[in-house]
């Protein structure tokens, strides 16, 4: 029995370590993070709810109300017998006639699905854009550790060369001191640099629901592409969550109207009725139609109109301003992101490279003893400063592209049927 215990813990524990192993070694691209993230969000949880409750609501909105049944019992009868017990005298059904109210209803309760169609659309957009934000950031700390980490073995290489040309007299106590304080100042940079990555690591794997330890490396920054022209990306702003989240709201102002114009009419109802009396001195059942008429006296519905007219004025309001204000963002971010990538490009080419280039010469100087340390110790902050600087322009440039992204509406993983 513990044989067949322990073999059946094995299976799962090694069904567990390969289901995990893809995670771990399969490179976390941008897109698979969305789909990811997509996947197990809670806030889309939320939405689909709030969709589906608006669906419910469209339903009930479009059916009649219910009828209401009367049953009437007195003592009229009984009383010409000479008795005083009481008898059902009456039955009677009645029927209200919402006429005009359940189409214009219906309409108000499918505007309001679409409006939160829309805002969940908006979400959807809003949590791509949290995941690229939260995915270029681990890119970065995790360049930055790589970064730290090299700097620091090649300062402890330094210090090592140096130490050996102490021990031989070719160099002074104060040139050795100086490395080795080089050094340790590279291994407390990996300390800081590692505290921003396991940071930034937790940070995007709560997004994809993830432990930490399973999400591996992500690709390195690479250069972000030429950003396509303005027109690309303000051409998608008609079809922008946030905006069509506006429109549909407007169309559900304009069904309340029509639902409150509807109640402005007088409601009419239906009631059918069977009485029972004495006809000709006999128990006779009497049976009729009547027709209740509401008296429109006190209530026309003037001051819902009112709201909702001023709603609607709102509502377009807030929609021009929205689509202006994307607009201005839109046009300010491409900009940035043209400014950006040209820098990047010019970083590379202009300061970083010649950097390394300098670095490699003056290394080569001061082992054969041609330069002095503080050569050598100018040209190693060159390259960290050009290095850092170059990294950060990338990260900037892929950050503000999520962010064109977000405010012209595209989707970057393929949107489903919603």
């Amino acid at each position: 029995m513990y044989l067949c215990l322990a073999r059946t813990l094995s299976a799962v524990f090694g069904l567990v370590l390969l289901s995990l192993t893809p995670l771990a070694n399969a490179q976390w691209t941008l897109e698979r993070s969305i789909e990811q993230a997509l996947s197990v969000a809670p806030e889309l949880d939320a939405a689909d709810a709030r969709i589906e409750a608006t669906r419910a609501a469209a339903r009930q909105a479009g059916t009649w109300p219910n009828p209401t049944l009367e049953l009437k019992a007195d003592n009229a009868m009984a009383r010409d017998r000479g008795g005083d017990s009481h008898e059902f005298s009456e039955l009677a059904i009645t029927q209200p006639l919402p006429l005009g109210l359940s189409s214009a209803r219906r309409a108000a309760g499918d505007a309001r699905v679409l409006v939160a169609t829309e805002a969940r659309r908006a979400e959807r957009l809003n949590l791509e854009y949290r995941v690229a934000t939260a995915y270029h950031r681990l890119q970065l700390a995790q360049a930055l550790l790589a970064q730290s980490r090299q700097a620091a073995r090649e300062a402890e290489g330094f210090a090592d060369i140096a130490e050996r040309r102490a021990a031989q007299g070719d160099i002074s106590r104060r040139e050795t001191l100086r490395l080795q304080l080089l050094s340790s100042e590279a291994k407390q940079l990996i300390e800081s640099a590692e505290g921003e990555w396991q940071e930034a690591r937790s940070a995007f794997a709560s997004l994809l629901n993830l432990a930490p330890e399973q999400l591996g490396e992500l690709p390195p920054l690479e250069d972000v592409p030429e950003p396509q022209g303005l027109t690309h990306w303000t051409d998608s702003l008609d079809s922008h969550p946030n905006l069509q989240t506006q429109r549909e709201h407007l169309t559900a102002v304009l069904a309340d109207k029509r639902i409150a114009r509807a109640e402005r009419l007088p409601q009419l109802g239906v009631r059918v009725f069977a009485e029972r009396d004495r006809v000709d001195g006999r128990r006779e059942t009497v049976t009729g139609v009547g027709l209740a008429l509401e008296v429109p006296l006190w209530d026309r519905r003037q001051g819902r109109l009112g709201e909702l007219a001023a709603s609607s004025v709102e509502t377009q309001a807030r929609l021009s301003g929205e689509h202006r204000q994307l607009l201005s963002r839109v046009q300010v971010q491409h900009q940035h992101l043209t400014h950006l990538v040209v820098q990047a490009r010019q970083q590379r080419s202009a300061v970083l490279e010649p950097a390394r280039e300098i670095l490699g010469l003056s290394s080569k100087g001061y082992l054969s003893g041609e330069l002095d340390l503080l050569a050598l110790v100018e040209a190693l902050h060159t390259v960290r400063q050009a290095e850092n600087r170059q990294l950060q322009l990338l990260a900037d440039a892929w950050q503000e592209l999520a962010a064109l992204r977000a405010s012209a509406g595209i989707f970057l993983a393929p949107t489903d049927s919603e």
